[in-house]
């Protein structure tokens, strides 16, 4: 086994690693402030990539930098330009943005924010000078067998649940497309049944219970596989091409389901 090839299979664990950790951080901070488990990952297993290529940047784009203000202020840097890029090319191939802060201050077109400057600043900070130099002596002490070995297994796995994301993030616009053409339908079939002006319809139609006929919450759920269900979940400031209201009407029929699956 050639160095170079042992040295790319260490920088592939070390990837997981601060993915998993990233993924493991979102996680218990959702549940502590929505009281309850939110998968934040934007992939099928318990990584959150974005971190894992964060903590890679700090370690090789900033390799003579070992003060804290110079590797605080360049990893804020680098992972906020990560961050937007990410936004913006998942934006332009999948026609959807996952995360909005628009709302938030200091906010760069919604994609980046102060907040997010100074924690990734912080983290890959701390990765770099105090828990890097664990995570290399600890693998450095591995045969390079078994690093080779859990790192093509790792591969695979990780290859085959990006092409599984992958192909449910390509779908998912047209699903959406499908279900707001559904909606639609359901109001108009509404609308011309109590024969009222466009303007009021929602509210009749509501009150009337024809909004929404009984079927309808398992036919939206069913629309969309597991991982969209749990992205669609996940990212409440979810946007995507279709009208705004959809993923609301979407998210609520879900909710309708679950209740009625939860009492059945």
């Amino acid at each position: 086994m050639t160095p170079t090839l042992l040295a790319i299979e260490k920088t592939f664990l070390w990837f997981l690693l601060y993915s998993f950790v990233g993924w493991l951080w979102e996680t218990c901070l959702n549940i502590v402030m929505k009281k309850r488990f939110v998968d934040r990952g934007i992939l099928n297993g318990p990584l959150c990539p974005i971190y894992g290529f964060g903590a890679m940047l700090a370690i090789y784009a900033l390799p003579g930098e070992h003060t804290f203000l110079a590797v605080f202020l360049s990893s804020g840097v680098l992972s906020c330009t990560l961050e937007y890029l990410t936004s913006w090319g998942i934006e332009q191939l999948f026609h959807m943005r996952l995360w909005d802060y628009s709302n938030k201050p200091f906010n760069i077109n919604g994609r980046v924010y102060l907040n997010g400057f100074i924690f990734f600043g912080l983290g890959c900070t701390v990765v770099k000078l105090w828990v890097q130099p664990h995570v290399i002596a600890t693998l450095d002490a591995v045969p390079p067998l078994v690093i080779t070995v859990v790192s093509a297994v790792l591969l695979v796995i990780l290859l085959a649940d990006a092409a599984v994301t992958l192909a449910g993030l390509i779908s998912m616009s047209s699903r959406l497309g499908h279900v707001e053409a559904d909606i639609k339908h359901l109001k108009q079939r509404g609308i011309a049944r109590l024969d009222v002006g466009i303007t009021a319809a929602d509210a009749h139609i509501e009150a009337a219970g024809t909004h929404l006929n009984e079927a309808f919450p398992k036919h939206v759920h069913d629309t969309f596989n597991l991982q969209q269900r749990r992205l669609i979940d996940a990212y409440p400031r979810m946007r995507t091409a279709h009208d705004p209201h959809v993923l609301r009407e979407v998210r609520a029929q879900f909710a309708k389901y679950h209740a009625r699956h939860t009492n059945a």
